[in-house]
């Protein structure tokens, strides 16, 4: 079955589950722990004040944007801030950040990422009989990027490890702590390039319970108060009013239902600007012979958009376990689509991770001889004077070992079996040439050379399964695609059916 989902989803479960890491202060004098902690960990320092007097609160993906939350006491370096990183301004914005910055006013930056694109983006479910979920990347090779990453949420009965590519744990050592782990995403990239190019790491793995309500709740969207309304611009206000959400979809929504008159578009107006303030362009629509058909809105409002949303809270009621991870993958390494099984025997995964520092802080911003305690048991030393949260320099402190702790093969039951770094790529060519997850891991025991048996077949998805999940019974798979190929996977068992 092919059904709509919602990039609010995707949204709302990864900011409840996104990586975070802080650094827990004992002895500082007040100096050093009195920093703003961030909500998440992104890809600049967050919580950190920049060296150019910008201090940086937050950094977090939203939606197809990058984000940063920013303080500065000085516009000039503000806006040298935002050049330097990528939110390019004008000089003619000078005399207006100035104007906030006198009001002690917070800034909030917005860049497309990367992988982003101006369309109009919706996730698709896809529910298959099969019990394994899978994430079809060969499908998805002739259009991806080098080291694209590739979300993956799985709601289940248990937590979910993958079966036919390696586990990674990254060195907990390697991730700059004084920057809240502003380098996380290049950290988890080496670790799984040292798998071969072929690995998850697990950033959450735990009760579901968080996602309580998280999308939907009954009354929630009153679909009955928008009837009648045949003003555009009360139609938008009272969409905004009753917190209806702001992503893709209802932006699709709103061009289909409240087309921009080409007399306006004529005259080089944004949508942007049309949508924000349609009772400023009444007059063209009405010169266009525009009528609102609210009731066809509706109707499209509950499918497009309210329809997915309770869908999702339906799997998340479900399901009584939630599993986060990630991996960072090239078109020349989508050789096989991951699949993965359920593990009840493993441990919960935190997202959130605290290093303990010791260390005598002064008020000009330097700490005398500092210790981070990690949560693996790592003791990082750094000798003399450290410059805290001042720059954006490489992470030496981790010494130059590996980013990959560990690389293990997981089933879907027991510990999991830890990989010898020189024996990586050859038990990632068996997975290539089909063997089962099971005789790989076998495989991988020491003094074991190979077997010449292979799986052979598949099935489901575009993903090549293996002989475990042919059990006889099937899995109900919702699977949502979205930007960046995140996904959100359900494992459910049930009788094994035929599907058209």
């Amino acid at each position: 079955d092919i059904t709509l989902g919602s990039q609010t989803v995707f949204q709302t479960v990864g900011g409840l589950t996104q990586p975070q890491f802080h650094t827990d202060w004992s002895g500082d004098g007040g100096y050093c722990g009195n920093y703003a902690v961030p909500e998440t960990a992104g890809s600049m320092a967050t919580g950190a004040t920049a060296d150019k007097g910008v201090t940086v609160l937050d950094s977090r993906d939203v939606g197809p944007y990058m984000t940063v939350t920013l303080e500065s006491h000085d516009s000039g370096q503000l806006l040298q801030w935002l050049d330097d990183n990528g939110f390019v301004q004008p000089s003619e914005a000078l005399p207006l950040i100035d104007h906030y910055v006198k009001l002690n006013m917070l800034f909030v930056a917005l860049r497309l990422k990367q992988d982003a694109t101006a369309g109009d983006i919706q996730p698709v479910v896809l529910d298959m009989a099969t019990s394994e979920p899978c994430v079809p990347l060969i499908l998805t090779r002739i259009a991806a990027q080098a080291d694209m990453p590739v979300q993956v949420y799985v709601l289940g009965a248990a937590r979910a490890v993958p079966s036919n590519w390696f586990h990674v744990v990254v060195d907990l050592a390697k991730i700059n702590w004084l920057q809240f782990g502003s380098n996380y995403r290049q950290v988890v990239t080496d670790a799984i390039d040292q798998a071969a190019g072929h690995g998850f790491v697990t950033e959450f793995a735990d009760s579901s319970s968080l996602l309580k309500g998280a999308v939907w709740q009954p009354g929630r969207y009153d679909t009955s108060k928008l009837s009648g309304i045949t003003d555009p611009a009360a139609l938008v206000q009272a969409l905004l009013v009753a917190g209806y959400p702001r992503d893709g979809s209802m932006k699709a929504l709103l061009r289909k239902w409240i087309p921009m008159p080409d007399a306006v578009a004529a005259r080089g107006v944004t949508e942007q600007a049309f949508y924000n303030d349609l009772a400023a362009y009444k007059a063209d629509l009405d010169a266009a012979g525009f009528v609102l058909d609210i009731n066809g809105f509706i109707a499209d409002l509950e499918e497009r958009v309210l329809m997915p949303l309770q869908r999702a809270q339906g799997l998340f009621d479900t399901q009584p376990y939630l599993t986060r991870l990630l991996s960072t993958v090239s078109p020349s390494e989508m050789t096989r689509d991951p699949i993965f099984a359920m593990n009840s025997d493993l441990p919960t995964v935190s997202n959130v991770h605290v290093a303990k520092a010791y260390g005598t802080c002064l008020n000009d911003g330097t700490v005398q001889d500092l210790k981070l305690q990690l949560e693996d048991g790592q003791l990082l030393t750094l000798a003399g004077v450290t410059r805290l949260y001042y720059g954006s320099g490489p992470w030496t402190y981790g010494g130059s070992g590996p980013a990959a702790k560990q690389i293990e093969l997981i089933g879907p039951s027991g510990p999991p079996v830890a990989v010898q770094a020189d024996d990586v790529t050859r038990l990632d060519v068996a997975f290539d040439t089909g063997l089962s997850p099971a005789i790989v891991r076998d495989m991988s025991s020491p003094g074991t050379t190979g077997h010449g048996v292979t799986a052979g077949g598949g099935g489901g998805c575009g993903c090549t399964l293996s002989p475990e999940s042919r059990s006889g019974v099937g899995a109900g798979v919702g699977l949502g695609l979205g930007v960046g190929a995140a996904g959100i996977l359900l494992s459910r068992r049930r009788r094994a059916r035929r599907r058209r």
